[in-house]
């Protein structure tokens, strides 16, 4: 492992890549059954002077999200990242981090707790996987615990707080990621690009990513009370709906080096959002990367958890958002 603690904050741009589109993004999932609520708070933190602030919630069973533009030092900072109402804060580097909201319809203090070890996926079996398109920097993933209250300040349940305790995945990449200017024009399709399941075990944590296309990149890991092990390779079966968009079901099958093989399939769905990738245009949406929630089985096992089952269709459609 190389992720060392000043890699939890931003990184400068290396010199042949100053002039181009530069950044730090963070991920991190909310998960919790029992609170009902369901949720990805996404960071897009550029070199061009402004970051993008999202807070992407199910809140029982109701989509309510919250995205924003802001200015941003030019130079690298160790932050805390905020637009005044979304806020990240590394508290302590590669082991705890604190995101907090305070939004008309609903706000929340989250703690983030490491479960195990963030992984580096340089330490992938072929390197870093998500390279393969981009000029990346770095990438690495955690599996989390959080706790926190969370206030509902709209509809039915208005003036509630439930307590989150709930296991939740986080990364960090800083890279290059939509700089290239994309075709002039493109025809609409519907073909399966890349799935990232983040799969929450009781005493494991397991993440993959890989691509539908023959010999594509692969990357992923498991932690356990053992660390951190880099997966050898795995595929993923998906059930799509007719609008060949969105996903009603995965089954992955994932291969250990020792020879070990895994399969988990998701159960129930409590529903999905979308991140906010963009390049530096707004109205031109660049990738459709869908976030679902949902139940996991291991089916050798019997062991139950949930998650996420990050996947993305390409080409992005509708491209311009306006």
């Amino acid at each position: 492992m190389v992720v060392k603690a000043e890699d939890e904050y931003r990184h400068e741009a290396p010199e042949d890549m100053s002039a181009g589109f530069w950044g730090d993004t963070l991920w991190v999932s909310v998960v919790d059954r029992e609170a009902n609520i369901f949720g990805i708070n996404h960071f897009t933190l550029t070199n061009k002077g402004w970051g993008r602030f999202e807070a992407l919630y199910v809140i029982d069973g109701v989509q309510q999200q919250y995205g924003n533009k802001y200015p941003l030092t030019l130079e690298a900072d160790q932050g805390p990242w905020t637009d005044g109402l979304l806020t990240y804060e590394v508290v302590k580097p590669l082991e705890e981090i604190r995101i907090t909201f305070d939004g008309p319809r609903f706000g929340f203090d989250l703690n983030f707790k490491g479960r195990f070890p963030v992984f580096d996926y340089e330490d992938s079996v072929n390197g870093n996987p998500l390279s393969h398109g981009h000029y990346y920097g770095g990438h690495f993933e955690q599996g989390l615990h959080c706790t926190g209250p969370f206030e509902i300040r709209g509809g039915p349940c208005k003036g509630e707080t439930r307590q989150l305790d709930s296991w939740s995945h986080r990364d960090h990449s800083w890279s290059t990621r939509f700089a290239d200017e994309p075709p002039w024009d493109y025809s609409q399709q519907n073909i399966a690009n890349h799935y990232w399941p983040s799969i929450q075990l009781a005493d494991k944590h397991i993440n993959v990513f890989g691509v539908h296309q023959p010999d594509g990149p692969f990357g992923g890991f498991i932690s356990d009370a053992n660390g951190s092990r880099a997966m050898l390779s795995a595929s993923c079966e998906v059930l799509k709906s007719d609008n060949q968009r969105d996903a009603a079901a995965f089954r992955y099958t994932l291969e250990m080096p020792d020879g070990e093989t895994i399969h988990v399939r998701t159960g129930r769905k409590y529903g999905q959002v979308k991140l906010w990738d963009r390049g530096e245009n707004d109205l031109e949406n660049r990738l459709d990367c869908y976030e679902p929630f949902f139940d996991f089985e291991v089916e050798e096992t019997g062991e139950r958890g949930y998650g996420v089952c990050e996947y993305s269709v390409h080409p992005p459609w509708p491209r311009w958002l306006v």
